[in-house]
């Protein structure tokens, strides 16, 4: 019984966190696009030539953009799936919510297939606590509640490691400064040092 609370409690926090992570995303989807807007601003009033600093600084410009995340993320992705044996109870989501299951004109053919997707993409993800999102939610049988435990500990610390990530961006910062321009100014001031370490 305590090893379920337990769950139910990890669950929550999964719950939490990934709501959080997904209003900083929905928050940055807007406010990448407005730093851009700002820094090009904030350099031409102060006369910062920013395309010849690009040149000069191309290979430390390149080295701060380049994309390693995607293999970085594969090599993490790999290691996930080695943690939790996703098979039992992705077929007990299969046995109870595969789409071929209803007829085409059944009300919750809908339902049926976005669950089943979800919880295929959990799988294919390794996003685990999505997985038990979803076996909490209709009540599917779960046993190992050390193993499930132990995997919620690590997708909680993930998304919590993300958030982190996300809210240290030069966006996420110009966005918290709200309407204070000499925040903001000093957000700009920040992103020239580390960009071009002036």
């Amino acid at each position: 019984m305590k090893k379920k609370l337990k769950f139910k409690k990890l669950l929550n926090e999964y719950r939490s966190l990934s709501y959080e992570l997904k209003y900083i995303d929905a928050v940055l989807r807007d406010s990448n696009p407005e730093f851009e807007v700002y820094y090009r601003h904030y350099c031409v009033e102060e006369e910062i030539d920013i395309v010849n600093l690009n040149k000069k600084h191309s290979s430390r410009v390149n080295q701060i953009f380049s994309n390693q995340t995607g293999i970085a993320k594969a090599v993490e992705k790999k290691q996930r799936q080695g943690e939790f044996d996703s098979k039992s109870l992705f077929r007990q989501v299969a046995r109870k919510f595969h789409p071929d299951l209803l007829q085409m004109d059944d009300p919750r053919k809908e339902e049926y297939e976005e669950t089943f997707k979800k919880a295929a993409a959990a799988v294919d993800n390794a996003a685990w606590g999505e997985l038990f999102d979803i076996a909490d939610k209709y009540d599917l049988d779960l046993h190992e509640f050390d193993e499930i435990n132990k995997v919620l500990k690590l997708d909680i610390q993930r998304i919590k490691k993300q958030v982190q990530t996300k809210k240290d961006s030069y966006a996420w910062l110009l966005y918290e400064c709200e309407d204070d321009k000499n925040c903001k100014d000093n957000v700009v001031k920040r992103f020239l040092k580390h960009l071009f370490n002036i």
